[in-house]
C-alpha cells in the first residue's frame, strides 16, 4: 500500500547546491517527552519552526509544529527533519527523520519484517533499534491517521533517502510502525515504503 505524508519545505535552488529550511537544534529530539513536553519548551530548544499550525476539534486544540534542514547536491544530499504534534499544549505524537550521519534514523526494514503481534515492545528494540517516532494511540499524523485505534503508544521508524536538486521536491523513505497494548505487547503492524513530499502539509 502506497501512503504519503505531507511535508512542509520552500524550494531554494542555487547553482551548485540548496539548503532548504533552517539548521535547527536537532540533538533535542532524544530529550522529547510524551505528556511532559509543551510548545514552549520545543520551541525554546529549538529555535523557531518552519511551520507552525493550529486545530481545533470537538475535543482537544491541536498544535503542530515542524522543523527541516537539508543540505543537497545536484544528485545526493541529506535532510533532517523533526514534526511535532501538541494536544492541549502537551506533546502528543513525534516523527523524527535524518540521512545525515552523525543522527542518521536508518533502520534495517529486512528485519522489521521479522516483528510479529504478541511480541514484546523491547525485543522490538533489540531487532531494530530505537525508533525515531513516538505517538499516542490513535495516532493523527498523515495518512497513518487513525493507526492504533485500541492501543496504548504507536512507535515509528522512518528513514529517508533524498534525490539530490533533480527531484527536490521529494524523498524516497521507509516508514515502520507498531502499536503496543500497555502491557508492551505489539497488537498492531504497519510497514511500507512511501514518498515524502516535501510542498504542502
Amino acid at each position: 500500500m502506497h501512503k504519503t505524508i505531507l511535508l512542509l519545505l520552500a524550494p531554494f535552488f542555487m547553482a551548485v547546491a540548496v539548503e532548504l529550511g533552517t539548521p535547527y537544534n536537532y540533538k533535542y529530539n532524544n530529550e522529547l517527552r510524551l505528556d511532559k513536553t509543551t510548545v514552549d519548551d520545543a520551541i525554546a530548544q529549538y529555535g523557531k519552526p518552519n511551520e507552525r499550525y493550529h486545530v481545533k476539534s470537538q475535543v482537544a486544540t491541536y498544535i503542530f509544529l515542524r522543523y527541516y534542514s537539508t543540505d543537497l547536491s545536484l544528485f545526493s544530499g541529506h535532510a533532517r527533519m523533526s514534526y511535532l504534534e501538541f494536544r492541549d499544549n502537551l506533546l502528543y505524537a513525534y516523527i523524527t527523520v535524518s540521512s545525515f550521519d552523525n543522527d542518521t534514523t536508518a533502520f534495517s526494514y529486512f528485519k522489521a519484517k521479522e516483528v510479529k503481534v504478541g511480541d514484546t515492545i523491547d525485543t522490538v528494540f533489540a531487532g531494530i533499534g530505537k525508533p525515531s517516532g513516538m505517538g499516542k494511540c490513535p495516532i493523527n499524523t498523515g495518512n497513518y491517521s487513525g493507526f492504533c485505534k485500541k492501543g496504548s503508544i504507536t512507535y515509528m521508524w522512518l528513514y529517508a533517502k533524498t534525490n539530490g536538486m533533480l527531484n527536490s521536491n521529494k524523498f524516497k523513505a521507509k516508514a515502520f510502525l507498531v502499536g503496543v497494548d500497555a502491557s508492551g505487547k505489539v497488537i498492531e503492524i504497519e510497514g511500507d515504503h512511501i514518498t515524502i513530499l516535501i510542498k504542502g502539509r
